[in-house]
Parts: structure tokens; sequence; C-alpha cells
């Protein structure tokens, strides 16, 4: 049986429905599921979900490599992430997202389907014990391997995950 529970955030712009433990981001104005995000909508049901995020420039611009923007990212890359921090029950923090300065591709940063999450040892743990290990990258990073096809490499200074 499903349940749902809805988290009002802002003005009412946006709410989380959770069905059978998948969380999924809709807001009020979105025209189709897979219409990127902008910067804002996804802030917010970022915080409201209990996410943090930092940035060395403490901003949030996409066009500079020193921000942490959300602007472009997916919808179903801000569901993994939500279904990320249920299922683990860690608090994240994401250093990385849709800004410049991350290598391109189709499956890439700036196409919305990566963040930037930095390591800690409940999100370690979790990772390392639920999902399947697979061959080094290229890099020589560890990955590992969700059911659902996302991709997690821990890099020295952060996890790189693929939310597919």
């Amino acid at each position: 049986m499903s349940t749902r529970l809805t988290v009002m955030t802002g003005c009412a712009t946006a709410f989380f429905a959770l069905t059978a433990g998948t969380a999924q981001a809709w807001t009020h104005d979105r025209k189709t599921p897979s219409e990127p995000l902008h910067q804002q909508e996804a802030g917010s049901l970022l915080r409201a979900a209990g996410l943090h995020w930092v940035s060395s420039g403490h901003c949030t611009r996409r066009r500079n490599p020193h921000c942490t923007s959300f602007e472009g990212l997916r919808p179903s890359t801000l569901d993994g992430v939500l279904r990320l921090k249920e299922a683990s029950r860690c608090g994240l923090v994401i250093s990385g997202g849709t800004e410049r300065g991350h290598a391109h591709g189709h499956y890439s940063h700036g196409a919305g389907y990566k963040l930037d999450i930095l390591p800690s040892r409940c999100l370690n743990r979790f990772v390392r014990h639920h999902y399947h290990r697979i061959h080094r990258r290229g890099d020589g990073a560890a990955q590992f391997r969700t059911a659902g096809r996302s991709l997690f490499a821990r890099e020295p200074s952060h996890w790189d995950v693929t939310f597919m």
C-alpha cells in the first residue's frame, strides 16, 4: 500500500510526493516531469528535504566554476538524491552541481545528471554496504552501482554520483 506525505515549501510552490518510499519532486507549474529545474526551485526542494550544500565561491551561478548551481538539474537527479537521503538516513552535503568546471558528456554535471556529495562516515558505510562494487574508473576511483543503475564514484574529496 502506498503512503503519501506532502511537504509544502515556501508559498506552496512545490511539494514532495513520497510514494512507496520513492521521492518525486513536482511543482504546480511544471509542464513535464523531465523539464530541467531552475536554481530557486531545486534549492527550495533540497532545503525542504533537509539537504545542505556548500560552495567555495559562496554563490549559485551556473557559469562560475566556484559556485554550486542546481540550474538545469534533472528532476530524476533530484529524486535520486532525495531517495538517497531517505534510504541512508545520512545528513548529505552537496558540493557540486551543474556549474561549469566539470567534465562534459551526455551523463554529466552540466547535463543535470550528476551531483558531488561530500563523504561522511554514514554515507561511506551506506554506499559500501548497500551498492554493488564494480571495476575502478580510469582515474582509479572506486565505483559502486545501485539497483536502479545510478553510479557512485569515490573521488579524493567527494562522491561523484550519476543519478539515472
